[in-house]
């Protein structure tokens, strides 16, 4: 079973941003490493669809979203599919409402994650069949960056159901897709899954918990560390620094680092510590981690989980600050664990306050809106510099 070395999957996932609109008249690939193992009919252009954004639905315009490529070589009977990301999804990750739907597999995913697949999954589905009924032991090679990711998880999950074929997942800084449930029925369902990431990139970060990556509990190949948040380290170029096509230059997944999710771990927070917090991808998994601990420390975690798979006319953030006041006032225990998560969660949004008076719903809610406001800022610049 041969697997996509890591610098034919993060060229293929670069490929699918040169296919959105055609340079006169014509679509055109420049990848040799990519082409030797890999052929594409560009002749009636790439797979389209519509934009999630407003204008592009108004006026039904579309534009190229993925190539699918026939294996040679070694590559022989297996096929590649490569997305990007479509324009307004930035919005839907980034506007920090809580929509959820059902994906194809029965689990909870984002909703504006689906919309966008099963716009796009006819014109797929029409364009697979065809092929992966030549070849039912090939494997399909789902490939994406950015939003791209999300979309190539979806495409993958839903590609191993439909038509039973092996099926490997490469993302490179893609966003969360969906709850637990979703993880565990991807993770269980696709054969193998490449999660590529920088420590800097903020686009693997959202959305947030109770949003969790597949693998479900396994690790992420980490291609690049690094101190602090930054948009510029979601992109691909190799002029970019890290940039995906300059850390994932290697021909084996061997060579590359792996990480395993600290969302996994025990963490309490205590508030005379807040100032070592820090605007970071390791505090940002930390602090997750602390909220998930009170949760289940108190008794609340299955409570909040059901009412956000149930959904409400308020947000779930709206449901998590009125879960975490009535912690609070639990006892002089959870009153001082939930304060650390807060003292915790406003240094690392960059907020100055002295002392934290009250833990009160308004007060809880206006820290969580800062927190995920810090973050979602910063995945949206590096969504909108790509």
């Amino acid at each position: 079973m041969p697997t996509l070395p890591p610098k034919i999957a993060v060229q293929l996932a670069s490929l699918a941003y040169d296919i959105k609109d055609p340079i006169n008249g014509r679509y055109t690939l420049n990848s040799p490493d990519v082409e030797r193992n890999f052929s594409f009919d560009l002749s009636n252009g790439p797979i389209k669809g519509v934009s999630g954004s407003i204008f592009s639905r108004l006026l039904n315009r579309k534009t190229g979203f993925a190539i699918v490529g026939t294996g040679k070589e070694q590559f022989k009977d297996d096929h590649v599919i490569s997305i990007r990301g479509t324009d307004g999804l930035e919005d839907a990750i980034t506007d920090g409402h809580f929509g959820l739907t059902v994906a194809d597999n029965n689990a909870l995913i984002h909703a504006g994650f689906n919309k966008t697949f099963q716009s796009i999954k006819p014109a797929l589905e029409s364009t697979l069949t065809p092929l992966l009924s030549k070849s039912s032991s090939g494997i399909v090679h789902c490939v994406g960056h950015s939003l791209g990711g999300a979309l190539a998880h979806l495409t993958a999950d839903w590609v191993k159901h439909r038509y039973k074929n092996k099926v490997f997942l490469y993302s490179f800084g893609a966003p969360r897709v969906g709850l637990d449930s979703f993880s565990i029925k991807s993770t269980n369902s696709i054969d193998k899954i490449f999660r590529c990431t920088h420590a800097s990139d903020p686009v693997p970060m959202v959305p947030l918990w109770p949003y969790v990556h597949a693998p479900y509990q396994g690790s992420e190949i980490l291609l690049a560390s690094g101190d602090g948040i930054r948009p510029e380290a979601h992109k691909m170029s190799t002029s970019a620094n890290p940039g995906y096509l300059n850390t994932a230059n290697s021909s084996s997944w061997r060579n590359l680092q792996q990480k395993s999710s600290l969302n996994l771990s025990t963490v309490r927070l205590d508030y005379q510590n807040r100032y070592q917090a820090s605007f970071s991808g390791y505090w940002a998994d930390r602090i997750s981690a602390g909220l998930i601990t009170l949760l289940k420390d108190a008794g609340y975690y299955a409570a909040v989980m059901g009412q956000a798979t149930i959904g409400t006319g308020l947000t779930f953030y709206d449901l998590l600050a009125r879960a975490l006041e009535s912690i609070a006032k639990a006892s002089v225990k959870f009153g001082e664990q939930t304060k650390g998560l807060l003292g915790h969660m406003l240094v690392f949004a960059g907020q100055i306050v002295t002392e934290i008076t009250e833990l009160s719903y308004k007060f809880i809610k206006w820290v969580l809106d800062k927190t995920i406001g810090a973050l979602y800022k910063s995945a949206r610049q590096a969504m909108d510099n790509l």
